[in-house]
């Protein structure tokens, strides 16, 4: 006999008592029949006869009306009127910037936590009388104006510009950038608050029109990937001031969207090396085949979905894709329809009405072009992906339109259809959270990643094998290339460091260093020779120069960073050049400090001295970079810049409780959580104190540390470990006894530990002193509250 049921859900997984049993023992399946038999003969269970069927067919049918039609392209809303968690973050952030001068800011959120409220929440909370909200498509205007008349206070007048509507008097404004065009009394109206939408497509040049608006007005950006297109023009239109930021996988950790079950399906249907990803026609040619048709439908069906009915969308390559996949679905018994960036809006709106209602048959929606953003539809619930992308960033778009939360549905289920072709590895680093609470996952031998919390991937053996075929070919430096031509396809011309920071879809900088050596051969060796570098030998002073200058020099302070861009941007006054990097940037007054007061000339003589004469620039520098002096080091320097201001000034402050349990943390983001933002100077130490709370981070892993330092760390069992203190803490001193009387003082212990020193710490919960031995050195027990879970546990010690 067969006995049991197990979800593949959230609660199934993670919470739920479920059980499976298979017993051919008679004894057993005598005990099995006559429980069931038991339960089937309860006084309180009815027989499926007509009547109960009847009963719970009206009951079901009451609550799940058809929704009303809307004459909005947004299929749900909800009515909420206060900010959400996410959003008292942000508008926690963009108070604090306002408070600093500050304005302009860009908001980074995934899909789904509500960026258009949380606009009107801050115009709320500014003050703001006269608004102007910018959006290239009409769909997201009418939808924006709906949110903010749901906010904001009654005494406002509304008007739309743009998609033939004309009511350009009214406070706040919402317009498309071809009805500024029409009305460019709008732009030299006195605003006080400019919202730029789907910020990622400001890169554009039709929204140069805004610029002067920007200068008057408070500058808020709005976004869920600001690479998608551009890279560092976005960002630069608010002086790459992120004021907040939280990315899918945080935002699914957070329980702010859903978690997913990813399946990577081998699909050896189609030979992908022989495409030519150029030529759609051919692409769709190649997907649209009944062979690969029938694998698709068959592991959809076995997946299933949660949820009330099966809401699925498939992306495909293609117009032509989309009909053949919808066609043979509905011959195979399904209902399923295609839509495309063709149809009508009205069309595509009906589409979308009778994919969320549970009483309509709909299905499948096999799509083009088009849901990758400004659609808001939480009542999907699994998504196929029927195409190859070459973009991480599109993929989580794609992903992101299933994860929604909805009432009814707890996880989304992914399947991804995996061929031998480079980026088969994109998608899955995408899904790569090192700091989520999920399991790892082996890709192939050597190659693991980690998904967010409650989030599950699981990979056929055959796609195993496929991705290891792939792997093999695929060299660091050529992920680097193919990054590298994306990023130089977007912008127009030569990237350079700036144009990678902070891209979920390009490797680290760093990584390229790796590769390359530095940016100048990174580009010389993709095709791209710059002119001021025409017939200077690899050991010229300007090389050298600025391969040094794109380094991370690790300083705590922007100082030295600031006078080396004074150096280059004054080369005759470097120190009125250090004044000017700081009115340049607002944002980074945070870290001023009269340059006479710093020790900015002297990390820069320790290293650059090579190349400076008299605390000057190299004239022969200067002369070989001309007027590129200033744009090279300004777009190499901004990297590092950026990367710690973000670091240091840029995360969101929590508190202790915020804490999850064996999440992993870095150590900025440890601090942040008791209220301060990370300072290099005072935060680098093992053992760290806030109030009454105490932190201690400990390393497991010290063999790589100087003699001195070289710890001995190790857990004694699953409940207690052994730490060592630095070499100054004895029972008796200050520092000693505020760990052993943590407490009987009312301190809080937080344990924070990871097994070396480029991983990330693992919070355990509060501990307490077990005992103590020796002094200078001490070495202390720890007792855990709790007992670490074995897999926790496991990766730890490993």
């Amino acid at each position: 006999c067969w006995a049991g049921s197990s979800n593949l859900t959230k609660g199934g997984l993670a919470t739920n008592l479920e059980w499976n049993l298979r017993s051919v023992d008679p004894a057993r399946m005598a005990q099995t029949r006559e429980q069931f038999r038991q339960l089937w003969t309860r006084p309180d269970v009815s027989g499926l006869d007509e009547p109960l069927i009847k009963r719970y067919r009206s009951k079901y049918l009451a609550l799940h009306q058809a929704p009303a039609p809307s004459p909005l392209l947004v299929v749900s809303e909800d009515l909420v009127t206060r900010p959400n968690d996410a959003q008292n973050e942000a508008l926690g952030r963009l108070r604090e910037l306002r408070g600093r001068g500050l304005q302009r800011a860009a908001i980074i959120a995934a899909t789904g936590i509500g960026k258009t409220l949380l606009a009107a929440f801050d115009v709320e909370q500014a003050g703001a009388r006269k608004v102007l909200y910018v959006s290239h498509r009409l769909e997201h205007l009418l939808q924006s104006a709906r949110a903010f008349q749901r906010v904001l206070a009654t005494d406002r007048t509304y008007g739309v510009v743009g998609g033939g509507r004309d009511e350009p008097d009214a406070d706040v404004v919402f317009a498309t950038i071809a009805g500024l065009r029409r009305r460019p009394e709008l732009i030299a109206r006195a605003w006080d608050y400019l919202i730029i939408d789907e910020f990622h497509h400001v890169e554009a040049k039709s929204y140069e029109v805004l610029r002067p608006i920007r200068e008057r007005a408070f500058l808020l950006g709005l976004t869920a990937t600001p690479e998608r297109q551009d890279g560092h023009d976005v960002l630069e239109w608010c002086d790459w001031n992120i004021a907040y930021q939280v990315r899918l996988p945080e935002a699914i950790e957070r329980g702010w969207l859903l978690p997913f079950h990813y399946f990577g399906i081998a699909d050896d249907t189609v030979d992908f090396v022989a495409i030519p990803w150029r030529k759609l026609d051919e692409v769709e040619d190649a997907l649209s085949i009944d062979a690969r048709a029938a694998h698709i439908l068959k592991h959809a069906l076995e997946r299933g979905f949660d949820g009330q009915k099966r809401a699925t969308v498939g992306f495909c390559a293609g117009r032509r894709h989309a009909k053949f996949m919808a066609d043979f679905f509905n011959r195979a018994g399904q209902r399923a329809v295609f839509v495309s960036g063709e149809d009508a809006v009205d069309t595509r709106e009906l589409v979308y009405r009778r994919l969320a209602d549970p009483g309509d048959p709909l299905s499948w929606l096999f799509v083009s072009d088009i849901l990758n953003e400004g659609v808001d539809l939480p009542e999907i619930n699994s998504v196929l992906f029927l195409r190859p992308t070459e973009s991480a960033t599109l993929f989580l778009q794609q992903l992101g339109r299933g994860l929604r939360l909805c009432p009814g549905t707890e996880v989304l289920t992914v399947l991804d259809f995996v061929g031998h072709h480079r980026s088969t590895w994109v998608t899955l680093q995408a899904l790569d959270a090192p700091a989520g609470g999920g399991r790892l996952t082996e890709l192939t031998p050597g190659a693991v990643i980690r998904p967010p919390a409650d989030c599950e991937v699981v990979l056929q053996q055959r796609t195993r094998e496929i991705l290891a075929k792939v792997q093999r070919f695929t060299t660091k430096k050529e992920v680097c290339a193919d990054a590298y031509a994306r990023v130089r396809e977007a912008l127009g011309h030569p990237p350079l460091p700036i144009d990678l920071w902070d891209r979920e879809d390009v490797p680290d900088f760093s990584v390229f260093r790796d590769a390359y050596g530095s940016w100048f051969a990174c580009q010389s060796r993709n095709g791209d020779h710059v002119s001021w570098a025409n017939g200077l030998p690899d050991d010229h002073p300007a090389l050298l120069f600025l391969r040094k200058v794109e380094g991370d020099w690790q300083m705590q302070r922007v100082t030295a960073y600031a006078l080396v861009w004074g150096l280059c941007h004054q080369p005759d006054d470097p120190e009125g050049g250090y004044e000017a990097f700081f009115a340049r940037w607002p944002h980074l007054r945070a870290e001023y400090v009269p340059l006479a007061d710093t020790n900015a000339w002297s990390n820069v003589q320790k290293r650059l001295g090579a190349w400076l004469v008299d605390n000057r620039l190299d004239p022969e520098i200067r002369r070989a970079l001309g007027a590129s002096l200033l744009p090279e080091v300004e777009g190499r320097l901004l990297y590092t810049v950026n990367s710690d201001y973000q670091t240091r000034h840029g995360g969101v402050l929590r508190t202790p409780s915020d804490l999850r349990l064996y999440a992993r943390y870095d150590r900025p983001e440890i601090i942040r959580h008791f209220g301060v933002q990370y300072d290099p100077t005072r935060h680098s130490t093992g053992v760290l104190w806030f109030d009454t709370h105490g932190v201690i981070l400990v390393k497991l892993d010290t063999s790589g540390a100087k003699t001195e330092h070289q710890y001995e760390n190790h857990f004694i069992d699953r409940s207690s470990i052994a730490w060592t203190s630095q070499n100054q803490m004895t029972p008796s001193n200050a520092t000693g006894r505020r760990v052993l009387d943590h407490a009987t003082d009312g301190r809080n212990l937080h344990l924070f530990v990871k097994s070396g020193s480029h991983d990330l710490a693992v919070y355990l919960g509060t501990v307490t002193v077990r005992s103590h031995q020796g002094s200078a050195p001490m070495s202390v027990t720890f007792a855990l509250g709790r007992e670490v879970p074995t897999e926790v546990f496991a990766e730890l010690t490993a």
